[in-house]
């Protein structure tokens, strides 16, 4: 091999290994059985992705829910609570949380 061609193979490695130290992390996922304030569970899963200054992610249900029909879910994105749907994403966040919470019994359950 040609002093040339071992240089330019050097170059491309190091170039690679630069771009991919480069890339972002993967995502992480975690799943849990959140428990209902007045009965029930639900599967749900949540993502996050390290974006170099905080997080972006989506949460999805992982399974049939056994939820009373009043009960609902919030998030807290950085504290700011949110009615959520079941499922959805967002971005910018530093730190995310997930509880359920039921209209007829009054109150929520803890965050996860």
């Amino acid at each position: 091999m040609s002093i040339v061609r071992r240089i330019s193979v050097v170059a491309v490695a190091v170039a690679s290994a630069g771009i991919m130290a480069a890339s972002p992390a993967a995502a992480a996922q975690q799943c849990g059985n959140l428990s209902g304030p007045a009965g029930g569970s639900l599967p749900l899963c949540k993502s996050w992705n390290w974006d170099g200054n905080d997080y972006d992610g989506k949460w999805w249900t992982n399974g049939p829910s056994s939820l009373p029909s009043q009960t609902y879910l919030q998030r807290s994105e950085d504290g700011t609570v949110i009615n959520s749907s079941f499922s959805g994403s967002y971005t910018d966040v530093s730190k995310i949380a997930f509880r359920l919470c039921d209209r007829l019994a009054g109150r929520c359950g803890g965050w996860w």
